[in-house]
């Protein structure tokens, strides 16, 4: 339980960095922002698939070694 914590705190403060960078550079190059148009931005929907599939093969890869070690 501990670990999904972890997780879930690690991805909550990535998504708030990425709003707070997304503000400050619609703020500073005079565009508007809004919330629909930050989650529907190809660049956040592919950076969340990309963590996420990386996050998993991770977690995969790690347990196949702990049970590797575990055995020998």
């Amino acid at each position: 339980m501990k670990f999904v914590k972890q997780e879930i705190l690690s991805a909550l403060l990535i998504l708030v960095v990425q709003m707070l960078t997304s503000f400050m550079i619609a703020y500073f190059t005079d565009r508007t922002w809004s919330l629909k148009n930050f989650i529907s931005n190809d660049t956040l929907i592919v950076f969340w698939v990309t963590y996420l599939v990386c996050k998993i093969a991770i977690t995969f890869f790690m347990k196949a070694i702990l049970k590797k070690n575990e055995n020998s």
